[in-house]
């Protein structure tokens, strides 16, 4: 059975999807749109439903929805992506601050061995070929860790990105949900675990237990 993960991008017939709010119809730019939905993170009541967001042509068209799982066709991982390496033959990889910071920081994650993909505004470029990217886009990734990455090794790769032209937003996946790497970098004894019942200071982020 195929397991779904936050940032997964699924090709549906989107008049398929379901309204998170009941009481209101899907908005016609979500039915009439042919891109993919993006998998949210939100615990289901029943496996056979996935929790998406839809994307539009603005920043102001974000709609969550439901998707049956029925009713997926293909997915594309923000790993698949970044195998993929399709930003470096983009044609503005010397221009664009958010690709020339990728440049910088794939070399260093690929460095440490570390599984990791492209979210955000570039992965969905880049699994689409739709245009959404432009000069002051933020530089999304993320990075698989089902084991603990320590926080002397967070911190070691952090420096060694050094200055980028974009802000950087990595967020690691553990087992229990996501955390920044920059905030797993730093100084403080807990960070903000996005799980999929909602936000959570903790200790330790592979441990579930230790939540406070």
């Amino acid at each position: 059975m195929m397991t779904w993960q936050a940032h997964d991008l699924l090709w549906l017939d989107r008049s398929s999807l379901i309204a998170k709010d009941e009481t209101q119809g899907l908005p016609y730019w979500v039915t009439e749109g042919n891109g993919p939905v993006v998998v949210r993170r939100e615990k289901m009541a029943t496996p056979k439903l996935i929790a998406v967001g839809v994307r539009g042509a603005n920043k102001r068209q974000r709609y969550a929805a439901y998707a049956s799982v029925a009713a997926v066709q293909s997915r594309v991982t923000p790993y698949d992506i970044a195998k993929g390496q399709a930003w470096m033959e983009h044609p503005d990889r010397f221009t664009m601050p958010m690709l020339q910071a990728l440049a910088s920081v794939a070399p260093v994650l690929d460095g440490n061995n570390l599984p990791w993909g492209i979210t955000g505004s570039l992965g969905y470029e880049l699994a689409t070929g739709d245009r959404q990217i432009h000069a002051d886009s933020d530089l999304d990734l993320v990075i698989q860790s089902p084991e603990p990455l320590t926080k002397p090794c967070a911190r070691d790769i952090w420096q060694n990105f050094g200055e980028l032209p974009c802000r950087l937003d990595i967020q690691i996946e553990t087992p229990m949900g996501a955390i920044a790497l920059l905030e797993w970098a730093g100084q403080s004894q807990t960070v903000l675990l996005k799980s999929e019942t909602g936000p959570f200071l903790v200790a330790d982020p592979w441990r579930e237990e230790v939540s406070l």
